[in-house]
């Protein structure tokens, strides 16, 4: 008998591993077992996940459509395939009311199973074969994953916006050059992040609109990831945070981080009606439609948190908790580590510059310590030496963070020591 195999595509992205799998696998139970470390020791920096509490509000909203009959047997019914208009009315008044963003369209609303479900459909219809789609260099590692393989012969442009000498995050200084390679380059979609993935920096307005003026002169499009939106530190958001779609420009929306709903999976797209209705053909066939259930609560939730004012206390309570906790992380890379970090401005991570190899570094550390980070190569050339660090999962014990960078801090310095012992013994022999 001849057995079966698979795709060529399968094949080969079985063969290639990505920085996720390589994580999930130096997270796995018996690696660690292996190496001879404690499941419950591990202190990890590698979740890019959150950890505060969901609003209670929210979980009432789950408690009141399975306590009620008609509503529990509503929620097991299809959604139309772009999602309920009450789903999209709420997204809308979401909007308005934290970032005053003004007429909104239901038409220009696309609802579906999460943030990267929808990437997928939202490349499949935007991009041909041979279309070119830019990136920043780095740039959250699963965008070039789901390129190549949802999409044959996509050209992937990467931009540096990080200095790998001074380790300092460029993109303010260098936005009339983005402006121009995008031109020069021609992109049919320039595919950001904000607050950024890995680096945790949020690109400026002055950035934002030249970027949008150039891909308007070329007829491409400027899309926007806006996974980590409502976790900003600063009082004052960049005006583009309160735009509505415009003909080249659309934005990517996930309730997985600010509300705590990572496993209630949900997302949607802001975009032009023209560009929402491609998505709906695409949607039919890749979810049909997404999940009523959590669309019901969603909408419940949003409706009466605005209606009782807890809506922005949530969130802003929310924000503060990163920012202690990403100031406790910089803080503790500073003490225990003196190596070069950025300021996270938003978001979860930060990324550390550690000079060498950086799937070495992390599978060093962790057998050594106990202490696990991601490697900075799966997000591009310029993080090749360097790893991100997450803060979110930790959030709520800010003790743990402190332990692991002492516990990494007195490995490194042991190990350096021991290789100046050695090369000084060398010199006097």
């Amino acid at each position: 008998m001849k057995k079966p195999i698979l795709s060529k595509k399968a094949t080969k992205f079985k063969r290639n591993i990505s920085p996720v799998r390589e994580i999930m696998n130096f997270a796995n139970p018996d690696f660690l077992k292996g190496i001879g470390l404690d499941q419950n020791g591990l202190i990890s920096f590698a979740g890019g996940w959150v950890n505060h509490g969901a609003p209670a509000e929210l979980q009432k909203a789950y408690v009141d459509i399975v306590s009620n009959n008609d509503f529990f047997h509503k929620s097991g019914a299809y959604s139309p395939t772009l999602g309920m208009n009450e789903m999209k009315n709420a997204i809308i008044k979401l909007e308005e009311h934290l970032y005053n963003t003004q007429d909104i369209d239901p038409s220009e609303i696309a609802v579906g199973h999460s943030s990267t479900q929808l990437a997928n459909d939202l490349l499949q219809v935007l991009l041909d074969p041979e279309d070119s789609i830019l990136l920043l260099d780095p740039s959250y590692c699963n965008y070039p994953t789901q390129i190549f393989s949802g999409l044959s012969d996509i050209n992937l442009l990467r931009f540096p916006v990080l200095n790998i000498d001074t380790w300092e995050y460029e993109a303010e200084n260098k936005i009339q050059e983005f402006a121009q390679y995008i031109l020069d380059k021609k992109p049919k979609v320039v595919l950001l992040i904000v607050p950024d993935n890995p680096t945790s920096k949020i690109l400026s307005n002055d950035f934002i609109l030249s970027t949008l003026n150039a891909v308007r002169e070329i007829g491409s499009y400027l899309v926007i990831d806006f996974a980590y939106k409502e976790l900003v530190f600063g009082n004052t958001l960049p005006e583009y945070f309160s735009w509505k779609p415009m003909d080249n420009y659309i934005t990517l929306h996930s309730n997985s981080k600010w509300n705590r709903s990572l496993g209630r999976r949900l997302g949607w797209i802001k975009a032009p009606d023209f560009v929402v209705e491609g998505i709906e053909s695409i949607s039919n066939t890749s979810i049909l439609c997404p999940d009523t259930l959590h669309q019901m609560a969603f909408s419940e939730y949003v409706n009466n948190a605005i209606g009782n004012n807890t809506l922005k206390e949530y969130v802003n309570a929310t924000r503060n908790k990163y920012k202690a906790a990403a100031k406790k992380t910089t803080d503790a890379i500073k003490k225990h580590l003196n190596l070069p970090y950025l300021t996270p401005e938003g978001g979860l991570y930060t990324c550390v510059k550690v000079n060498r190899n950086s799937a070495m570094f992390v599978e060093d550390v962790l057998k050594s310590t106990g202490v696990l980070f991601v490697p900075g190569w799966g997000f591009g050339r310029t993080v090749t030496e360097a790893v991100r660090i997450s803060f979110g999962p930790l959030v709520n014990n800010l003790d743990k963070i402190e332990e692991g960078f002492m516990k990494v801090g007195e490995y490194l310095n042991d190990k350096n020591n021991s290789h100046d012992k050695r090369l000084y013994n060398k010199e006097i022999t």
